[in-house]
Parts: structure tokens; sequence; C-alpha cells
């Protein structure tokens, strides 16, 4: 949710809701494709094809993990495109960590609309894909920001991975609405209620939660409430002067999601007293002009 305009959520939606044309003017409020796509400029990324349920066509950037590494199945905001988290795919990278992300349906040269039902095909399909690759399910880690936290969460409690981040994540957005609208309950004619509330109950999966204290777009109580529903093991971490957008050049990496991992998960073969992969960590933090 790169661009969330819901501050927007007003009279004017309100009455639009209410009065008609609802469908179309949820998708354009929450939704925000750029179909545009780019290509990877890092080498270490190679642009891939997953193919969903539906038949939808997805692009996807790939980057396989060193040996002893997990994978990271990464799934974007809802005003995103692939080529705009370059910073973040370097982070991955340079330790050892591998990566598929996923572009939704509709987003970066992806086909179809976007829709929550259609999401969560699409996040289903990315996990066949690496499935289909030979990964064990836990060497891939899920992890999802803003929109992307909820087809994360309702993934990780359909498979067993080998974790789950979510990043900026909303109780729900049918309760986001209704938070934002003061009370008005717009929620009850939602066509995409992403309700991650129900879904993280049924996550068996070790859980980190990350938040910007900061974020005007989802305001972090959304991810307290959601982390009280949560199974143990969980983490939870607030970035005191983080915005929605700004939680990987705060350290998001560096301080909450390479801690998380090395605490938390345990290669292939391996079993809970072996000791853990130190793979990611065997290169210092990404220094230089990144943001």
């Amino acid at each position: 949710m790169r661009r969330w305009r819901l501050p927007l959520v007003g009279i004017a939606l309100a009455a639009a809701l209410v009065v008609g044309g609802a469908h179309s003017l949820q998708d354009n409020v929450l939704f925000h494709p750029d179909a545009t796509q780019i290509k990877p400029q890092a080498d270490y990324l190679s642009v891939n094809e997953v193919v969903t349920e539906d038949g939808e066509k997805l692009v996807a950037w790939y980057s396989p993990p060193e040996a002893g590494c997990p994978v990271f199945l990464f799934f974007h905001g809802n005003g995103s495109r692939l080529d705009r988290d370059p910073w973040r795919y370097q982070r991955i990278h340079e330790n050892g960590v591998g990566l598929l992300a996923l572009a939704w349906r509709g987003y970066s040269g992806s086909s179809g609309k976007p829709s929550e039902q259609g999401f969560h095909k699409d996040a289903a399909a990315a996990w066949s894909w690496l499935m289909a690759q030979g990964y064990s399910s836990q060497d891939v880690i899920i992890h999802g920001f803003s929109i992307g936290t909820g087809p994360a969460t309702r993934l990780a409690s359909q498979v067993e991975a080998g974790g789950l981040i979510l990043e900026a994540p909303y109780f729900s957005v049918s309760d986001l609405v209704r938070r934002k609208a003061s009370g008005v309950p717009l929620d009850y004619l939602l066509r995409h209620p992403f309700r991650s509330d129900r879904d993280i109950p049924e996550v068996s999966e070790p859980v980190l939660m990350v938040h910007g204290a900061a974020d005007s777009v989802i305001p972090a109580e959304q991810s307290k409430r959601l982390f009280e529903l949560a199974n143990e093991p969980k983490t939870y971490k607030i970035f005191e002067s983080s915005e929605h957008n700004t939680l990987v050049r705060d350290g998001l990496y560096e301080e909450a999601i390479w801690p998380f991992v090395e605490g938390n998960w345990v290669p292939r073969g391996s079993n809970a007293d072996a000791p853990q992969s130190t793979c990611y960590l065997s290169n210092p933090p990404v220094s230089g002009d990144t943001p």
C-alpha cells in the first residue's frame, strides 16, 4: 500500500458507496496497479513467469539462495512495482538469501485485474512455483508488505513455511476502513475485506510483525491488535520514527529480519537442536548511498 488514498474515505466516498458504483470505486481506492514492466537492473535477478490456477500470467523476479540459506517469497504493496524495491533486494542478496518477488495481477506486466481473491490465487501460485524448483517448504519464508500482508497471512495459514514476516500489516482492511471512516460501517459493503484477523490464528510458523510508529497509512495499532491473535513463537518490532514506506531504510533487515531469521528459522534437514545457519550474517550490512 504505497499510496493508500483512504484519507480519502470521507463523506464523498461514503456517499458514493451507499448511492451506487461501489464496486468500481472500491477497486480504484484500494488498488493502484501500474502495468509497466521494467527489467531488473541487478544481474542477480532473473525474470520468470508464474501461472495461476485461473490462467493469469504473473511476472516474478527470482534470485536463488546460497547453500544453507532460506528463500524469501515477497508480496509488495498496492501502489508499487517490482522495480521500486532495489535496496530491499540488495540487502537480501548480499546476505546470501534467495528471493521470489511477485508482481500481483495487473502490476508490472502481470495479466489480470487486481482483487482480493485474485491476490490469494497469485500468492498460492508463487508458492507452487517455488515448490516446483525443489525447495523444501521449511526453507521458504513468506514476507508481505502492506496490502501484501493479507495474502501472506492467508498463505502461511495454509502451508508449512519456515516463517512469516508482516511489514506494516493491517488487522483487516474492513477494520481499517471502518476506523478511517470514523466509525461509519462502510466495511459491510467491502468486496475486498482482507481478513487477516481470521487467518493469523491458523498460522503455526514463527511470526515477525514490524511497524513504524509514525505510519500515517496503516496505524501501528492495527498490527498490535493482529499480533495479539498470533500464536507463539512471535516477535513484534516497532520503529519509532518510521513511516509506511521507510522501514527498509530505517533498519528493517539489520535490526528486525535478520535477528528473527537467526533465532527462528531451522534449515532443511535440521532439527530444533541443530545449530542455526548464519549465512545471511556472514556479510556486513549494506553500506553506501542507500535509502
